[in-house]
Order: structure tokens, then C-alpha cells, then sequence
């Protein structure tokens, strides 16, 4: 896999490196072991605790009283839970807090059952609350937990709690299921019967059926948040006008031959029209070392420096400003005045919902978050690697994650690098040109005229393309491998439908001796198989596009995000559904057709 994502990323002039840990290695084998062994132990324990007399005559298990008392069952979740949202509240950590609650939910199951409330009614409460409770809006968490920080532990807790209140939901109504699908399909008198007997079966095995649809509809919600989440993102991020700060077109001069005016320059560039571009901007790059005036290490770390044009002509936003600035220009006009004040990228601040794995970079900010509108000023320290010359500057902005990758770093006005000489000249320009001028044609003159310095110009609409369309490429690899994973998983009804037939071979062979068709017990079985995986794939659609709806409405609140929306790319779930759908039934088919065509006289005698 990886060594295709590699090989799909060579195309788009990005390096992917094949590397492998063994630790890593060794941490997925013992996980995999790990589980497995746990799912052998609770089948074992499941075995050893099976009634004989019901196992022989192949009846459910007799409900059993246990001389323990039930309110422990009661009591360990519910004490836990009251902690975890206690710990949760006090230390504004979401995660805590919301799976405290649902150990709460959890533990009222034993309490109504005690209550002798009906199993249903039961279940189907404490499951309806624990998706209730995962799917709540972040802003309504962030009213229960003051400041709530999340991380990406809140997914994998989140979904497989989400799957299981969802799961319970479903099993203990699938006869709701069935009266719902009565009352649509029974007119029709060949499904009547048929309809009946494909549900008997999962409703009468409760714990199968609930693991079967528990494992597949994980997928399908993994799945969708995966694909819908990044492609809304992606979405927002598909505008050059954005993405350029108002620039149409971007190019870059060799280090060892930059162009120090470049206004001048372009009126006696050869091939250039000056009377076409409307500004100019540039920018310098200085490799520095900084940190935060706080801490003790200095990091490798870009200095930039921002001439007047970019100063007075950049529309850049910026996601967060200093307490006492209340406009964007406020803060670009402070810059302009050479003071030691700079804006820095959104990847050195600390976000209270962090979803990454890792940080990009080994700098970073304290006391400040992504998601505050106004901070204090933070100052930072950059030290000159080569003098050893520390100069202090003070944070008054933090630009929006919708910035290009080459305005990372520490920004601040040219004016304030005249300590670094030569090495702060501009080798990085910006131009906004007049309407009705071709931004891709305006930056192959460029590359012209200025072959001697060696500048690479591109149209922000091509880097937005490309970055773009890099970005979906990497998308659509992860796509693959989760549609992959569902696909191993729902072959895998196949089995669960050999081993069926066997089981219930007697039951077949009752069906066929009161009068079942051969095409009858077959198509019983492909609805079984169908009914499983449509309910997978309509539920866990349903949770993963409320969570990532969840996602992108807590964005779009953030200062850094205000115009994205959810982007759900049906086409692609449609397709991979209706393959997966057909991959189910066609798994299924050869398990049903071996059904139908027992004997009943055979299956009778069958012991």
C-alpha cells in the first residue's frame, strides 16, 4: 500500500519514503494476537456456561439467577462513569467526560431490568443515549465542559461507543424492522413468508447477529467519516483567490540571484506587460532558529520578511489576533511600521481539538489556541544561527490554515530583518494582476524574462489545482484500503452463511418437508445476508454523516475555517455500497444455494 501511494505521489513531485519499524511491527502483531485472544476466551467462557440441556435440543438459554448480587453490574459503571465525568469537567477534557456518560447510560440497564422494564425498552435507552451522547454538537460539550479539549482518541472511543448504542438500538427493535418491512413488501405473497423466515433467525440470536452488524457497520462508519471529513476540508481549500491571498500569480528566484525590486524590474523585463499587474509583493526567507520566550530549546524555524507592497496590497486573514487589534489591517499595519511585532502560521499553535497524529513542526506556542479569536501577545525569540544575535519579537497574529505552505514561519515586516543583510533579500513574489490578464500565461513571460535569476512562476489557480488534486489522490489510496477492509469483512457473510447451513439443517429440512421451495430457502437466506448488510451500511452512513457533520460545523465556527461546509462525495459511497452489496449476496449465494437443495428426509435424519 504504501509502496502505491509512493509510487501515485512520484506523479505530483512528492516524496513518499518506504520505511519500516519493527516496533510497529511487533505492536500490530501483539495487538492482533491480543484480540484474538480475547475472542477466543469469551467464546470459551460463552461454552462453558452453556445450559446442556438447551445446547443438545438447540433452545435459547434459560434465564438464570445468579446469587450475585445485580446491582454490581449496576454499581461499576455507574461509579466509574460518575468519575470519569467528574475528572472529565475538572481537567475540560472531552473524552473522559463523554465516556463517563455513557458508562452511565450503561449502568442503568441493570437498574430498569431490575425494575422489570422490558429488555427493549431497556436496551434501547441506554443505546439511544450513548449515540446521543457521542453525536452531541461540540459547542453544546464545550457548554457542559468549559474549554474542552479533544484529541484523536475521541474517535476511536467515540465510534465504537457509537456503534454499540446503535447496535443495541437495532437489535432489540429488529421485530420493528420486520413489522416495517411486513407492511411494505408482505402484499406481495411470495415474500411473505420468505420475509419472516430470513429475520427469524437474527432475531433469535441476538449476540450473533449484534457482533455481525457491530463489525460491519464500524467499517461503514469508519469508512464514511474518513472520506466525507477530509473531502469538506478539501472543498474549503479549493480557492486560488483564498489560497493566494489576493495574488493571482507566485515566483521564485535561485537564492543566489534574486531580484532585490522587483516593481522596478518589470518595467524593463522584456516580453512583460507592467500595465498588466496591478501589485507587487515580496517576501524574504531567512533560516533562524526561535522559540517561545518561555522555553529553553531553539528550533529551526523560517524567518520571513514582508515588504511594504505585501503589507498594504495582501488579503491573507487571519484566524486570531492579539487583544487590542480588531481588524486583519490593524495588524498588517502594525507590521508595516518596522516595530519587532510578526504574525506566524496556524501550525505552531496548539488547537484545543487537536485530530492530527503528530505536529508538522518541532516549534511551538503555549497559552495561546487556534480556536481563541484574541490572545495575549505572545512574544517569541529568534536567534541568528551564524552571530549567535537573539532578537525578540512579539505574536500579534496567527494567519488561517488556508494559507500556502511557503508562507510558514515567523513573518514580519523587511524593515526588521536589516540585521541579516544580503541574506534577508526577496526571492519570493507575489503578483496581483489586472482582470481579463491570464495568470498562466503572465507566468510563463516571467520565466522568461527573468531566466537569468532562475524564477519559477506558477498561477495560484495551478497550486490550488495541484494541491488539490494531491490531496484527493491521497484521499482516494485511504478510500480504497477502508473500502478493501469492507469488503475482506462483508466476504466474510459467506462464512457466516456456510456455517448456518449446517447449523440450522434440521430447520431447512422442516421447511422443506411443510412445503418451502427450493427457491424459497434460498432466497430466505440471500434476504437474511441482504438485511445485515443494508442495515451496516444505512446505519453506519447515518452516525458517520452526523459526526462529520459535527466536524465541519465546529470548523466553520473557528475563525480559521468560516467557509467550509460539509461535502459528501455520494457518488463514491453510492458506488462502493452497491459493490458491496453485491460482493455480500454474491458471497452468500453459493451457502443458500447448498441450503436449498437439502433433503428433507436427509436433513431429518441428520444428528
Amino acid at each position: 500500500m504504501v509502496a502505491g501511494i509512493g509510487h501515485a505521489f512520484a506523479q505530483q513531485s512528492i516524496t513518499v519514503e518506504y520505511t519500516v519499524r519493527w516496533t510497529s511491527v511487533v505492536i500490530a502483531y501483539a495487538l492482533g494476537v491480543l484480540l484474538t485472544f480475547v475472542v477466543v476466551a469469551f467464546s470459551a467462557w460463552r461454552v462453558s456456561v452453556l445450559n446442556i440441556v438447551a445446547a443438545v435440543r438447540n433452545l435459547p438459554d434459560a434465564p438464570r439467577q445468579s446469587r450475585r448480587r445485580w446491582w454490581w453490574s449496576a454499581a461499576i459503571p455507574l461509579v466509574f462513569g460518575t468519575l470519569l465525568v467528574v475528572s472529565g469537567r475538572g481537567g475540560a477534557q472531552a473524552m473522559p467526560f463523554l465516556l463517563g456518560l455513557s458508562l452511565l447510560a450503561i449502568g442503568t440497564v441493570p437498574l430498569l431490568r431490575a425494575a422489570r422494564v422490558p429488555d427493549r425498552v431497556s436496551y434501547t435507552f441506554a443505546g439511544l443515549a450513548i449515540v446521543v451522547v457521542w453525536l452531541l454538537p461540540f459547542r453544546t460539550v464545550e457548554v457542559l465542559v468549559p474549554g474542552a479539549k479533544m484529541d484523536f482518541s475521541i474517535w476511536v472511543v467515540g465510534g465504537l461507543l457509537i456503534v454499540l448504542g446503535a447496535v443495541w438500538t437495532v437489535i432489540y427493535n429488529a421485530d420493528a424492522l420486520l413489522g416495517a418491512s411486513m407492511a411494505m413488501l408482505g402484499r406481495v405473497r411470495s415474500l411473505s413468508a420468505v420475509l419472516r423466515i430470513s429475520m427469524a433467525y437474527p432475531l433469535r440470536n441476538r449476540l450473533r447477529t449484534g457482533m455481525t452488524l457491530a463489525m460491519f457497520t464500524l467499517v461503514v462508519f469508519t469508512l464514511v467519516v474518513g472520506i466525507t471529513t477530509p473531502s469538506s476540508f478539501i472543498a474549503s481549500a479549493n480557492n486560488a483567490r483564498t489560497f493566494g491571498g489576493g495574488y493571482d500569480v507566485r515566483a521564485m528566484t535561485a537564492p543566489t540571484s534574486p531580484v532585490t525590486d522587483m516593481t522596478s524590474a518589470l518595467r524593463t523585463a522584456k516580453g512583460i506587460d507592467a500595465r498588466s499587474v496591478h501589485a507587487v509583493a515580496s517576501i524574504s526567507y531567512v533560516p533562524v532558529q526561535a522559540r517561545q520566550a518561555t522555553a529553553s530549546k531553539f528550533v529551526d524555524y523560517p524567518l520571513r520578511g514582508l515588504d511594504a507592497g505585501f503589507l498594504a496590497t495582501n488579503h491573507y486573514a487571519l484566524g486570531s489576533r492579539a487583544k487590542g487589534y480588531t481588524t486583519d489591517a490593524q495588524v498588517w499595519n502594525e507590521i508595516a511600521k518596522g516595530g519587532p511585532v510578526a504574525v506566524v502560521d496556524p501550525w505552531i499553535v496548539p488547537h484545543r481539538r487537536n485530530w492530527t497524529f503528530a505536529a508538522l513542526t518541532d516549534m511551538s506556542l503555549s497559552g495561546i489556541y487556534a480556536e481563541d479569536p484574541t490572545f495575549v501577545p505572545v512574544p517569541v525569540d529568534v536567534r541568528d544561527p551564524q552571530t549567535g544575535r537573539v532578537t525578540r519579537f512579539s505574536v500579534i497574529g496567527v494567519l488561517r490554515d488556508s494559507m500556502p505552505f511557503e508562507m510558514a514561519g515567523i513573518a514580519t515586516s523587511q524593515r526588521a530583518l536589516a540585521a541579516y543583510g544580503d541574506r534577508a533579500r526577496p526571492t519570493m513574489h507575489l503578483f496581483a494582476l489586472n482582470p481579463g490578464v491570464d495568470a498562466g500565461r503572465f507566468a510563463i513571460q516571467l520565466e522568461s524574462a527573468f531566466l537569468a535569476n532562475g524564477v519559477e512562476a506558477d498561477s495560484f489557480a495551478k497550486l490550488v489545482h495541484d494541491s488539490v488534486a494531491s490531496s484527493m489522490l491521497f484521499l482516494r489510496l485511504i478510500e480504497g484500503f477502508m473500502g478493501l477492509g469492507l469488503f475482506v469483512g462483508v466476504a466474510a457473510l459467506g462464512v457466516i452463511a456456510a456455517r448456518s447451513v449446517v447449523e440450522r439443517r434440521q430447520q431447512i429440512g422442516v421447511l422443506r418437508a411443510i412445503g418451502f421451495q427450493a427457491s424459497t430457502v434460498r432466497l430466505g437466506f440471500l434476504l437474511e445476508s441482504a438485511f445485515l448488510a443494508l442495515t451496516s451500511i444505512v446505519v453506519g452512513s447515518g452516525l458517520g454523516l452526523a459526526l462529520a457533520y459535527n466536524v465541519v460545523d465546529d470548523a466553520r465556527r473557528q475563525a480559521s475555517w468560516p467557509g467550509v461546509s460539509l461535502s459528501v462525495p455520494w457518488l463514491n459511497l453510492v458506488i462502493v455500497f452497491v459493490i458491496v452489496m453485491i460482493v455480500a449476496l454474491a458471497t452468500t449465494y453459493l451457502p443458500a444455494r447448498k441450503a436449498s437443495r437439502v433433503y428433507p428426509a436427509e436433513a431429518l435424519r441428520y444428528q
